[in-house]
């Protein structure tokens, strides 16, 4: 059984209590009941680095070395930040001790919906294939999201190195939430980026208007010196669809 978010009543406040600020407290509180929290984009986690560039920058003049393995996963959510940038995702990083594992938190902005939807993302930076119980942690952080990322309007995300196995492919499709899959690989080298192979969700994630959004595959420069590489890509009616970077609609023929 899977246990939803649902929210608490406004608590009651004695009429005895003469507090000046009481009236406020009352229009703070049926406004909240009544209404769904706003989501708004949060600041970066860190002071020192905010996309991949500056990340890989800061690492540098620190000597922070690539086998660390704060460099691992940090270099990882931001390397899955940047690529799915390419399938009209607007994330932020907000990885940190306290982050109850939620790595990046953003929105998908879809060609069906004026509105783009929530997303909380939860990076896998091992090379290990993940179990079905990467599921289940996803569950679980949908339901303890942050106020403002929780609710119907919100999907899931697990971005991982390696293809979803049978289990979990299965888990996805069983699961009373939205969610979403997407293998993001690394290139051979750290700034070249990286590709998304593969990108699965289940009947939540179309009943919140991904109806009629397809996967398709699309050519990109390869690695330096290699031949044009694929990676995959979202298509809306026949065609590549992503969002340009002012915020509207860029739409190209697949494969071109």
């Amino acid at each position: 059984m899977i246990s939803w978010w649902l929210p608490k009543p406004p608590c009651r406040i004695s009429k005895t209590y003469k507090s000046p600020l009481l009236p406020r407290i009352i229009r703070l509180l049926s406004s909240s009941s009544a209404n769904t929290p706003t989501s708004i984009q949060p600041p970066p986690s860190s002071s020192h680095h905010h996309d991949l560039p500056s990340f890989l920058a800061y690492a540098r003049a620190t000597s922070l070395a690539p086998t660390r393995s704060v460099f691992i996963g940090t270099y990882y959510e931001y390397l899955c930040a940047a690529t799915l940038a390419r399938l009209s995702f607007s994330l932020t990083r907000t990885g940190g001790r306290s982050d109850n594992g939620i790595d990046l938190l953003g929105h998908w902005h879809l060609p069906s919906l004026p509105d783009p939807l929530r997303v909380i993302v939860q990076c896998k930076a091992t090379k290990a294939k993940a179990s079905p119980e990467v599921v289940r942690e996803l569950e679980g952080m949908l339901v303890g999201a942050p106020n403002g990322w929780r609710g119907e309007r919100t999907i899931g995300v697990l971005c991982a190195k390696r293809p979803a196995t049978k289990g979990v492919r299965e888990a996805i499709r069983r699961c009373g939430m939205p969610v979403i899959w997407l293998m993001v690989e690394e290139m051979g080298k750290e700034e070249e980026g990286g590709r998304v192979r593969q990108m699965l969700w289940n009947q939540k994630v179309n009943e919140l208007g991904a109806e009629g959004l397809g996967v398709g595959l699309r050519y990109v420069p390869g690695e330096e010196g290699k031949e044009m590489d694929k990676e995959v890509a979202l298509m809306w009616k026949g065609e590549v669809w992503e969002r340009g970077d002012n915020g509207g609609t860029n739409t190209r023929i697949a494969n071109s």
